[in-house]
């Protein structure tokens, strides 16, 4: 029975992260912005969420809290919506609604994943009617966005029509007609027909025509700054951004929940010449947590000075112009947000671990570039004693990863991506530090598999680390700090 339990519950993970959900509430949807800041109202009661543009965001929480995204998201959706929800997460909103179809039929709630095993082989055998009782809803999409050569009744016809061919050939449902490619499909029962079977069926998140509309943001703060006199020096424009970004937190009524993924940063310079541009989040960003420093936002907004200042200097290289070109006035405008509820951060807790992870997160907003973790992996050669792992991820304690970091330990932070011969090294000025081999098995000769590492000291008193092979010759492959 154990196992029997234990194969259920694998049915329920999947790979990779659904790009859309389709959540549905036992009441009206006051709050579309609950999983991403990219919503559509698909009806009184069911919103689409686009969660793939907070991917990193959920996977990172995912590893912290060595979870599947079952338990990440359920307390999340119930907090928002009560625990009589229904939220099911697939590659396309087409499947997502037409899944959820189902569920509600069945007076089902909680979390759906349609990349399960489990969730795909119970789509798969879905009926027409299910298919079918959802465009009605698709078509009235259609109609609001005027989707270029649509017509309701046209549409209908086509329905009528294939409504009689498979009550003739007597197919069950969408899959199990033969292998009809779309130019097929489309010549036969028309082209919106057409895109709702490939809608049903493909692997992949492109909308192709699919009438997403998004809820635009309830609230778009703003502050606008006119400067007195114009102010070239970044030591001042940080100090008046503060106070904006003080003003924007106000704005959003102190509110926690508040996280941000992007504002807009519209400058105008001393020229009068507009230049807008975008700062963005890797995680979302809540100002209320980072005031009253604003220290990630204020990162963010230094390297796009710094970045439009030598743009700038370029452009007019040819021109007198001042080292950073004075600014004029101008307005940061949050152009999408969203709410995290304070139970996502409750469930990580407050320890140690969850502070260096915050931190990590932090980090990540602060930095131009992304960040990346390693991990041990069994080997006593360098190049492959390590491996990239997900950000911030949980690893159980192995007693046999011991050894593995204890031959690290003598080993420096800083390796070269390719090493450099050089001469052979003065007696006393160099220290054994171990021999280690790759995998010699796999070597045609197993002799030039293994090395002599040391450290080299240099008469300043600077220290790498090298290595010297079995043929004699001596190379640098790492530096310590």
């Amino acid at each position: 029975m154990s196992e029997a339990k234990l194969n259920i519950i694998q049915l329920d993970e999947f790979d990779g992260f659904p790009a859309y959900v389709a959540i549905y509430a036992g009441q009206a949807v006051n709050n579309p912005f609950v999983l991403s800041p990219v919503a559509m109202q698909w009806s009184e009661q069911i919103v689409l969420n686009r969660v793939q543009d907070c991917e990193a965001f959920w996977i990172t929480q995912k590893n912290k809290m060595q979870c599947d995204y079952h338990a990440l998201f359920a307390p999340v959706l119930a907090h928002h919506y009560g625990e009589d929800f229904i939220a099911v997460f697939a590659c396309h909103p087409w499947q997502c609604l037409l899944y959820l179809a189902y569920l509600i039929d069945q007076k089902l709630s909680g979390v759906y994943f349609l990349q399960s095993r489990l969730h795909q082989n119970i789509y798969r055998s879905l009926d027409w009617q299910t298919w079918f009782a959802n465009q009605e809803m698709l078509a009235a999409h259609f109609e609001f966005v005027q989707a270029k050569g649509f017509r309701a009744d046209r549409f209908r016809s086509r329905q009528a029509q294939l409504t009689r061919f498979i009550n003739r050939t007597g197919f069950s449902g969408p899959f199990q007609l033969p292998g009809m490619s779309y130019q097929v499909f489309s010549r036969r029962f028309g082209t919106w027909l057409a895109s709702v079977r490939r809608w049903t069926m493909q692997q992949s998140s492109e909308l192709r025509g699919f009438p997403w509309i998004s809820v635009d943001q309830p609230l778009r703060p703003l502050v606008v700054r006119d400067l007195e006199y114009p102010v070239n020096q970044w030591q001042v424009v940080e100090l008046l951004l503060r106070e904006d970004l003080q003003r924007l937190c106000e704005l959003f009524m102190q509110d926690e929940q508040e996280h941000i993924n992007r504002m807009v940063w519209l400058i105008r310079l001393f020229n009068h010449q507009l230049v807008e541009v975008e700062l963005s989040f890797r995680h979302p960003y809540s100002l209320y947590r980072d005031q009253p420093g604003f220290k990630t936002a204020l990162y963010q907004a230094r390297y796009i000075y710094d970045d439009l200042m030598r743009d700038l200097q370029a452009r007019d290289s040819d021109l007198d112009l001042p080292e950073t070109m004075p600014l004029l006035d101008w307005q940061i405008e949050v152009c999408e947000s969203f709410s995290l509820p304070p139970v996502i951060w409750d469930l990580f807790g407050h320890d140690a671990a969850e502070i260096a992870h915050e931190d990590i997160l932090n980090l990540q907003n602060k930095l131009p570039v992304t960040l990346d973790s390693y991990c041990y992996t069994r080997s006593f050669f360098p190049e492959q004693c390590f491996s990239v792992s997900p950000l911030c991820e949980k690893t159980d304690d192995d007693p046999g990863q011991l050894q593995w970091i204890s031959q690290s330990l003598h080993r420096p932070l800083f390796y070269y991506q390719s090493v450099d011969e050089i001469e052979v090294p003065v007696a006393g000025q160099f220290t054994f530090l171990e021999r280690c081999a790759n995998d010699w098995w796999e070597a045609d000769d197993t002799l030039a598999t293994n090395r002599d590492y040391y450290i080299l000291k240099n008469p300043r008193g600077a220290a790498s680390w090298v290595y010297r092979d079995f043929n004699g010759r001596w190379f640098k492959q790492g530096e310590y700090c």
